[in-house]
């Protein structure tokens, strides 16, 4: 009787606390309490939900499979299993996380929402275990009640009250082999530092780390929001931030921004405090390229700043471009049209220019720039290098920088300057538009 009045209890107060969404759901089912009780809560919600275990593959992990399939036995809700490899690294943890998330994610049909068994308990260790690692208002706020197609509904509920209630259930569950090994991190702090600081400072620890975590999530939403303001391109593994509005927005939100572009560039990884630091100098002027760890640098690029991977870029094919018509070089568009007439106002911008098509002979070639090339003009001549940098075409990208050659004489460096052949007057009935387009800006 005594256990049949806690079991009431017991499931009262976790079911006021869980936090559920309203439509069909997915519990990741480790064959844990944790998840075992969150599969339980979602049934007794009258929510439409499956499970999936992912088996690792690790010395721990068929008792855990027979675990979760007795669980989902028990439940009587369907059980899927899916087999991931975490290979050698670093960090077989975080890897094993990464490849665990990767797999419930992909099996997650349309309208589906993931439910993970994260507890309170599970938010004080996180919490905890960042602090030590010197994290700031991300680190701090924990683990996510939401974040994308994952729901986390057991983060007030602590560690003690899921044990308890799913062996009150009589849910199968059982201990992964794996949190009985005191070296990885996360295991010492749960089996020594948290107990002893309880014993010794604090008895109500795991509730003052959660709500920590609680306040500065309110914190980093307001963040977000000022961060979600600052524009960001990816592309082919790079990122670009406009470079001004780093450097005059607060630190906090333009560290925020870079540490975006890092992840859309890094995957998960977002950069330490160095890195964020050496963007914002590129940003404001004090490097023009800096390096960063895992092979990535930034630099400056005119008014934006450019992150991604350290690499060769090939120089472009030369292409022969019968005119009018389209070529592309590299990262570029050309297009050129013939007209009887132009406004009076031309050209419309410097990636514009209008020739006397009779003076242009039908086959031009857009090519790399060579430090040989030059621009012919009236008066003299200079080199293509030269006014690119004059241009302020940064260093990095002139070897790459396309110019139009006819009969091996350049005509137009897009964006810079022409030379004087072509040259519309009154005589010209025939007018060649060409414009070339930037596709990486």
């Amino acid at each position: 009787m005594a256990t049949t009045g806690r079991l009431k209890s017991l499931s009262d107060e976790v079911l006021a606390l869980a936090r559920l969404p309203g439509g069909p759901c997915v519990v990741a089912l480790s064959g844990g309490p944790d998840s075992a009780v969150c599969a339980w809560i979602v049934l007794k919600a009258g929510v439409p939900v499956r499970a999936i275990h992912v088996d690792h593959g690790l010395l721990g992990s068929p008792v855990l499979r027979a675990a979760a399939a007795g669980i989902a036995a028990t439940l009587g809700i369907d059980l899927d299993t899916v087999e991931v490899t975490v290979g050698p690294g670093p960090s077989p943890e975080d890897a094993a996380r990464r490849a665990r998330y990767r797999a419930l994610e992909d099996a997650l049909e349309p309208g589906e929402t993931l439910l993970t068994g994260h507890t309170r308990t599970d938010q004080a260790e996180t919490v905890l275990g960042n602090l030590l690692r010197g994290a700031g208002v991300d680190g701090l706020s924990g683990i996510p009640a939401r974040r994308g197609s994952i729901e986390r509904p057991l983060l007030d509920v602590s560690r003690s009250q899921t044990r308890e209630l799913a062996t009150l259930l009589a849910l199968p569950w059982m201990e992964d082999p794996a949190n009985l090994d005191e070296g990885p991190r996360r295991n010492f702090l749960r089996r020594n530092v948290i107990p002893e600081l309880e014993q010794r400072l604090n008895p109500s620890l795991e509730q003052t780390l959660a709500r920590t975590a609680h306040i500065l999530s309110e914190e980093r939403t307001v963040l977000d929001r000022y961060a979600d303001a600052v524009p960001l391109t990816v592309g082919d593994g790079i990122a670009r931030l406009p470079a001004t509005l780093l450097a005059v927005i607060p630190a906090a939100t333009a560290a925020r921004v870079v540490r975006r572009a890092l992840r859309a560039v890094a995957g998960p990884y977002a950069g330490d405090a160095r890195d964020v630091q050496a963007i914002l100098h590129v940003a404001a002027g004090a490097a023009y390229q800096v390096t960063l760890t895992g092979g990535l640098t930034a630099r400056r690029d005119r008014a934006l700043v450019v992150i991604g991977a350290v690499g060769e870029r090939p120089i472009p094919e030369p292409f022969e471009w019968n005119v009018p018509g389209t070529a592309r070089c590299g990262g570029w568009t050309f297009d050129a049209t013939l007209a009887t007439s132009i406004p009076i106002v031309f050209p419309p911008n410097r990636y514009v220019e209008v020739f006397d098509a009779d003076g242009i002979p039908p086959t031009l070639v857009v090519r790399a720039s060579s430090i040989g090339d030059s621009v012919a003009f009236r008066g003299g001549h200079k080199s293509v290098p030269r006014v690119l940098a004059e241009a302020g075409v940064p260093a990095w990208q002139r070897d790459r920088w396309p110019v139009v050659v006819a009969e091996e004489h350049v005509v137009w460096v897009p964006g810079v300057r022409r030379a004087d052949v072509g040259w519309i007057d009154a005589s010209t009935t025939r007018y060649l538009w060409v414009s070339a387009t930037r596709e990486d800006v």
